[in-house]
């Protein structure tokens, strides 16, 4: 039994890592050609060096096909053999017997999520450096440091594409190499072409003195198209960073939803990896399949999967859902099927 445990774990393994592999490779290298043109490569080795940047952001997309597949080939393999009919001959248990599958998936789900959070999101801000898109200022939990179109200093402490608007807007002024001048304002909002600064403390500092107003208008100050690139997608932060920023954005009264449901599906998306191992598991005892037919259902199944959590991080989206429904119906009913049908497994 013990041995049986270790040559099926080892089966599923070696299925998981051809496919997850196969798969992220093959995205990132259609993503390669798509970036081609905007690529700024030394040759061949630029290209490799993009593709393998880009690949943990694909693994961790391709993970639950993955698992699904390598689950379903695995068990299936086992049934047409008749290896389980012998197990349960000699009073083996079929849930006992592939529970390493299930051990394995829940460590998978644990290394998908940590994928997404420390490696994939720094790989996706240097592949997207290599393609002139990233931006070059400072961005840290949605404060930006940017150097305005007169020279000037400008800290953003807080800055929402989504609204043009920020919060605490800090502007230092330099004249023969000195400081000369401090602008601190609790907000700004870029209105006709134009940013709007309100709550104004301007402080001259060659001539001491400071003064107050309600309203500064600036032209000709930093285009939001600009501060648009500074401001790193959700895939180029890791769950800690994001958290923060739509954290800040909450308290400050500024909400994003995309946000909120991509913080959300952050935790929800690796979990699905766990239950694909007990789905497939369950299937496949009901009935053997051929390699083909493993395939086939592993890539109907994680479409339909896909095409549910897609449409339906398209509703938190819209905020026709709330981010905690958008991001967790779906794996969850997936789960609880899953579960229903592992737990009927007959012994």
């Amino acid at each position: 039994m013990r041995l049986l445990k270790r040559f099926y774990l080892r089966e599923f393994l070696v299925a998981f890592a051809v496919v997850v592999l196969g798969l992220s490779a093959m995205l990132s290298c259609f993503d390669l050609i798509n970036q081609m043109d905007k690529l700024k490569s030394d040759g061949p080795y630029g290209f490799i060096k993009y593709i393998l940047l880009v690949m943990p952001q694909y693994i961790v997309y391709t993970m639950p096909m993955a698992v699904l597949f390598a689950s379903l080939f695995t068990v299936g393999h086992a049934v047409r053999n008749r290896e389980t009919v012998a197990v349960m001959a000699a009073g083996g248990r079929m849930r006992a017997l592939f529970m390493p599958l299930a051990a394995a998936g829940a460590l998978l789900a644990l290394a998908s999520f940590g994928l997404s959070q420390f490696l994939a999101p720094s790989a996706m801000r240097q592949a997207k450096a290599m393609t002139g898109s990233a931006g070059t200022a400072l961005f840290k939990e949605g404060t930006i440091w940017v150097r305005a179109e007169d020279g000037s200093l400008v800290r953003f402490s807080l800055y929402s594409k989504e609204a043009e608007s920020a919060r605490q807007v800090d502007i230092f002024q330099f004249s023969n190499g000195m400081l000369a001048k401090r602008i601190d304002a609790g907000g700004a909002k870029y209105r006709d072409g134009r940013w709007v600064l309100s709550n104004v403390t301007a402080y001259d500092l060659l001539h001491p003195s400071y003064s107050k107003s309600a309203q500064m208008t600036l032209s000709g100050f930093i285009d939001p198209k600009f501060l648009d690139k500074q401001v790193l997608t959700s895939d180029e932060m890791g769950i800690t960073e994001l958290y923060r920023y739509t954290r800040r954005l909450r308290q400050a009264g500024i909400r994003s939803i995309k946000l909120d449901v991509d913080v959300q599906s952050r935790f929800a998306y690796p979990v699905v990896d766990f239950f694909m191992v007990l789905f497939a598991t369950a299937v496949s005892l009901r009935r053997g399949m051929s390699g083909l037919a493993a395939a086939s259902l592993g890539v109907a199944v994680s479409l339909f999967y896909w095409l549910l959590y897609t449409f339906s991080l398209s509703l938190g989206y819209s905020a026709l859902l709330p981010p905690l429904t958008a991001a967790w119906a779906v794996p969850l009913a997936f789960a609880a099927v899953s579960m229903w049908l592992f737990i009927k497994i007959r012994d």
